[in-house]
């Protein structure tokens, strides 16, 4: 490999897995930990990637907020993601969130699967779009700095259907204030998915527990699985348990 060929790379892991050590990229690229450094150096001065003690991290600043979100907590996304997607069978009608851990998951769908699809998400809907599934997006006002549809028309496309299986993400987990999310419109979508869907999945990274955002859109016992990657904390895992809902935790060692 050629070392703009190898840089280029570099930045695309780091990017890829929100920060590499030099060991690590060490290891991945089979070269000395001083070739490694020397490469970060560069691509630091090219305002690549941030340089950081041992390593390096994405240049967040040109990221969007949207983008921002995608790369946060990757890797505990991509497990929730890879157990997520045991939930989906083939003929099923399923419905996909907005949000970054939702986007994960429909990265981890198999590209033969065959499926109906709906969601706010346009970049959900791209990716499915690569398989095998039929895909439809709901219509409806674009909330552009989050990447969903919201609106008189996506409620309409969520009423008048009936769905095997949702998955919901959100902004936060409370033992006591319940499901919540940031904005009321968001919150419509979420409750509607929820109402409608014979079986709810939540999915949601370990920093979404003891969180309380805006707007509350369904209780506990609405949920049929909490996917998250590490263990659920003690008294929001006696909540949810006494709700029904199973737990499936510990995803990330």
């Amino acid at each position: 490999m050629l070392p703009d060929e190898r840089r280029e790379r570099i930045a695309e892991l780091v990017t890829a897995r929100d920060g590499c050590s030099v060991s690590e990229l060490a290891a991945e690229l089979d070269v000395s930990e001083t070739t490694i450094r020397r490469d970060l150096d560069e691509l630091a001065e090219r305002n690549s990637i941030d340089r950081t003690h041992g390593g390096a991290m994405p240049v967040v600043e040109r990221m969007s907020a949207y983008e921002q979100r995608t790369i946060r907590n990757r890797a505990a996304k991509e497990a929730i993601a890879e157990r997520a997607v045991e939930e989906i069978h083939e003929g099923q009608a399923v419905l996909f969130d907005a949000g970054s851990t939702t986007l994960a998951v429909s990265r981890k769908v198999p590209e033969e699967y065959q499926f109906s699809a709906v969601t706010n998400n346009p970049p959900v809907a791209h990716q499915l779009d690569e398989g095998e599934a039929e895909v439809r997006l709901t219509g409806g006002r674009y909330m552009k700095e989050h990447h969903l549809l919201v609106g008189r028309l996506a409620e309409t496309a969520i009423e008048g259907m009936n769905f095997d299986l949702a998955f919901v993400g959100l902004e936060g987990i409370d033992a006591d204030g319940g499901l919540t999310t940031a904005y009321h419109e968001a919150a419509r979508i979420k409750e509607l998915m929820v109402a409608n869907s014979r079986r709810v999945v939540v999915v949601a990274d370990h920093s979404k527990f003891g969180s309380r955002s805006i707007v509350q859109f369904c209780e506990f016992s609405e949920v049929d699985v909490v996917i998250t990657d590490q263990p659920v904390p003690g008294e929001h895992r006696e909540v949810l348990l006494e709700a029904g809902v199973e737990v499936v935790d510990d995803l990330v060692r």
